[in-house]
């Protein structure tokens, strides 16, 4: 059972979100300022990278994470490239797919070994640059001129295939604004060998709730939940240790030694998740992954709070020396503080996050770990 639940788990988000072959890896940040991996370094590991500022003009032999306001790739990843951002500009080489989630993203000159996944609010991928694999884009607005070695996905606003397009397969498209469908925009001379598709969804709408019948519900049975929630999470919990003690206790540690690795990566994780989704609902062969796929990260989060919960525990219990606690009670104390900080307004919210984004990230590490 554990093979088979982590192995669909990670095999639909090594494609779509992560793709880390250890835990090994150089990490940059600055909170403020700009970061620069220079034009004549190397990097011969994954490098997690995050500032206000990232650019790389040197070599990274390794996947890149990169998190920031602006973020431009000049050099050579011979990896995958993840970034979240504002804005990205690519320029580079990158050997293998890259996974992008920003407002605005400018891919010019540049050189995809892989296949490239986009949410973004603007695409602009022009006539000098080569993406090997598919295009699976979900924007406000989408312009591709560049040769693409696969097929390309597009749902958007709006969307145009230059005159210089090269696509060697097929094009799938959804395009419209406000529920309004239009036609894609193909300029004369571009080149697409194989079919190009159309999808149309139906749409049903959801029955109407007002907003005082769901703020009595949720003051009617908000107390309940909380408690069945966190007595489920125990019971969960429990069995998670019970059968998958390894597994439990690693991924826990990678809360404790790395945790901003381990939040890095769970946030980038979550930020690439969501036009994932998006691309995979317009597309036509996507469609039966969007509930495997959801139902896959919502396995992983729910055993984030777990995971970040017993690694929170150990801590408290480290911190005023209850050395002779139960692995259980261990848990339950950290599940218990996380309940409490849940109730908090606003701050609920963020401890919400702050879990998923640490957790996620942390069994994700521990599961592409060289040794386990």
């Amino acid at each position: 059972m554990r093979k088979i639940i982590y192995s669909l788990l990670i095999f639909v988000f090594a494609f779509f979100t992560i793709s880390a072959t250890g835990v090994s890896a150089e990490t940059r940040a600055s909170q403020n300022g700009s970061i620069t991996v220079a034009k004549n370094e190397v990097i011969n590991d994954d490098l997690f990278i995050a500032g206000q500022t990232v650019t790389i003009d040197g070599t990274v032999n390794g996947d890149v994470f990169a998190g920031a306001q602006t973020v431009i790739v000049n050099g050579i990843i011979n990896g995958n490239l993840h970034i979240g951002a504002n804005s990205a500009t690519i320029t580079g080489t990158v050997k293998g797919n890259a996974y992008i989630g920003t407002e605005n993203v400018s891919i010019n000159a540049a050189t995809i070994g892989g296949s490239l996944l986009v949410g973004s609010g603007n695409v602009n991928i022009d006539k000098a640059s080569t993406v090997s694999g598919s295009i699976l884009a979900g924007a406000w607005s989408v312009s591709i001129d560049s040769h693409v070695g696969r097929s390309v996905y597009i749902g958007a606003g709006s969307a145009t295939i230059g005159a210089d397009a090269i696509i060697a397969k097929n094009l799938y498209y959804q395009v419209g604004q406000n529920g309004n469908m239009s036609e894609i925009n193909i300029t004369p001379g571009a080149k697409i060998a194989g079919g190009i598709y159309k999808s149309t969804p139906q749409l049903t709408p959801a029955p109407a709730v007002t907003r005082g019948q769901a703020a009595k519900a949720f003051g009617s049975f908000s107390s309940f939940t909380k408690i069945l929630g966190f007595l489920g999470a125990l019971v969960v919990g429990f069995l998670y240790y019970k059968f998958f003690t390894g597994h439990f206790t690693k991924s826990a540690g990678h809360v404790s030694k790395s945790f901003w690795k381990s939040f890095g990566v769970g946030f980038l994780i979550t930020v690439a998740a969501v036009p994932a989704f998006i691309v995979m609902a317009i597309t036509v062969i996507g469609l039966p992954l969007v509930g495997i796929s959801f139902l896959l990260l919502g396995i992983g989060t729910y055993l984030a709070k777990i995971v970040v919960g017993f690694a929170l525990g150990e801590w408290i219990a480290n911190k005023f020396k209850w050395n002779k606690l139960a692995t259980f009670w261990i848990m339950a104390l950290g599940l218990f503080v996380i309940y409490l900080l849940k109730i908090i307004p606003v701050i609920g919210g963020l401890t919400s996050l702050v879990v998923v984004w640490a957790g996620l990230g942390a069994l994700t590490l521990h599961t592409f770990s060289k040794k386990t």
